[in-house]
């Protein structure tokens, strides 16, 4: 385990085996804690590559240690909170061999499910912006980038391209 940053950019390959990743990650959360695919397998609204990878990506970051990927949920009313665990692997990642990632669940509050990919990203948008969690306060301090569904991909969520 290292703490030395990676000076390389983060472009669309690495981009693409995230969202590889993550689609993997996803299915497998569902086979390993059965007792969430009612409350949760329809309300995933993007996954997001986030934090310092995010912001070495957008060509403002100072490095890559890791790569940070969130799945970002609709709240469901029923089941408030999901666990805040960290599944963490080593994989390669277009020009980063065997380096860390880790796959975080995010739940947005009075968040709808079925929105399209376009008010999904202005609601997350606007969970970052209110800073309602202090998982949003961490995330609203770096930078989130779209990886799925494939309207998001690459996509500059946050900060806020106005």
């Amino acid at each position: 385990m290292t703490n030395t940053y990676i000076q390389r950019p983060v472009g669309d390959s690495e981009l693409r085996d995230l969202a590889r990743l993550a689609k993997a990650e996803e299915e497998a959360f569902f086979q390993r804690c059965p007792h969430l695919v009612a409350p949760y397998r329809e309300r995933l609204m993007l996954a997001a590559l986030c934090q310092g990878a995010a912001l070495q990506f957008l060509g403002r970051g100072y490095g890559v240690k890791d790569f940070d990927v969130h799945f970002f949920y609709a709240q469901n009313p029923a089941k408030m909170r999901l666990s805040r665990a960290v599944k963490s692997i080593h994989a390669d990642v277009g020009a980063f061999p065997a380096i860390k990632i880790d796959f975080i669940r995010t739940v947005v509050q009075r968040a709808e499910t079925g929105l399209d990919a376009k008010r999904a990203v202005e609601r997350i948008q606007d969970f970052l912006a209110q800073r309602p969690t202090s998982n949003a306060k961490h995330l609203a301090e770096k930078a989130v980038v779209g990886l799925y569904p494939q309207e998001v991909f690459g996509l500059r969520i946050w900060p806020h391209p106005n």
